[in-house]
C-alpha cells in the first residue's frame, strides 16, 4: 500500500527469480550431472562437493529415505538420483539437491511399483540396476518393456546380459569424443576386466550405470512377456530408434547382417 504506481511498475520489471531452474535427463551418470552443475554453478553447489557425497565420499544421512534403508554402507548413489526439472531455492547447496533428487525417486517410484518389482524377484537396487541399462539401450519409451524382458530371459537362462551400457559406464570418460559413453567400442574395451563388464561376468553389476527415467523404472517393474534373448538397432531407417528383437542367434545374426 506504501509504493506509488511507478515505484510498484519498477519493482516488477526489474525482479529478480527467487529460485533456479535444473534440468538432470534420464540416463546420465552421476559425473555427467556434475559437469552441468560445474558449467552453470547454480545456486551454492559445489559440482565436487556434489560428486563427492554421491560417490559415498562425503557423509550424507540417508535414514530420512526408507527405500535406502539396505542401500551398502559407502556405496555410490548412482541410480537413485531423479532425473527431472527441478526448481531450487537461491541457497540450496549441493547437499539439498542430492536430498531433492532422493526425495523425487521415493516419490516416483511408489510402494505400488516396489511391489511390482519385489514381485520379479529383484531387491530395489537390483531393479534400479537393471533399469539404467534399460536406459542406455532403449530409446522409444514403447520398447523398453521388451528390452527389459531379454535381460530378465538371458537372467533365467544363466546367459551374460553382454550390455555395451556397461561397458562403457567401466570405461569411463573417452577424452577422445569427449563423451562418458565410448563409441564404438573395441575389442579390447569388451576384454576389460571390471565387475561392471557384463561381457565377462554373468548376473547384474553391482550397482545402477546411470540414473534412469520413470520409463525405464516401470519396464523392469513390468517388462513385457517374450520369449526373445537378443536386440539389435533396426538399421532400415523405418522406426529411427527401434531395435529388431530374437529368439534365435540365427534370427539375431540376419538382423545384424542388415546393418552391415
Amino acid at each position: 500500500p506504501q509504493m506509488t504506481i511507478p515505484e510498484i511498475a519498477t519493482r516488477l520489471t526489474r525482479s529478480v527469480a527467487d529460485d533456479i531452474e535444473l534440468r538432470f535427463l534420464e540416463g546420465w551418470r552421476a559425473e555427467e550431472m556434475a559437469a552441468y552443475l560445474a558449467a552453470i554453478q547454480p545456486a551454492n553447489i559445489d559440482s565436487q562437493q556434489f560428486l563427492a557425497i554421491v560417490q559415498g565420499k562425503q557423509l550424507f544421512d540417508l535414514t530420512p529415505y526408507t527405500f535406502m534403508a539396505s542401500h551398502p554402507e559407502g556405496a555410490s548413489l548412482e541410480g537413485f538420483l531423479f532425473p527431472d526439472t527441478y526448481r531450487i531455492p537461491l541457497d540450496a547447496d549441493a547437499a539439498y539437491l542430492v536430498g531433492l533428487m532422493l526425495d523425487t525417486f521415493g516419490a516416483r517410484v511408489t510402494p505400488t511399483m516396489r511391489q511390482l518389482i519385489g514381485t520379479q524377484g529383484l531387491s530395489l537396487r537390483e531393479a534400479v540396476t537393471m533399469a539404467s541399462i534399460v536406459e542406455r539401450e532403449g530409446v522409444l519409451n514403447a520398447e523398453r518393456p521388451t528390452i527389459a524382458s531379454v535381460f530378465y530371459n538371458r537372467l533365467e537362462l544363466g546367459m551374460k546380459l553382454e550390455a555395451d551400457p556397461t561397458i562403457q559406464y567401466a570405461v569411463g570418460f573417452d577424452a577422445v569424443n569427449d563423451s562418458w559413453w565410448k563409441s564404438p567400442l573395441f575389442q579390447t574395451d569388451l576384454e576389460l576386466d571390471s565387475p561392471y563388464n557384463s561381457y565377462l561376468y554373468p548376473g547384474l553389476p553391482p550397482g545402477p550405470i546411470a540414473n534412469p527415467g520413470l520409463s525405464s523404472l516401470r519396464a523392469v517393474a513390468e517388462p513385457a512377456q517374450t520369449q526373445f534373448i537378443f536386440f539389435v538397432a533396426d538399421c532400415s531407417g523405418e522406426a529411427p530408434g527401434s531395435h529388431n528383437f530374437s529368439q534365435t542367434y540365427d534370427q539375431h545374426l540376419t538382423y545384424v547382417q542388415a546393418c552391415r
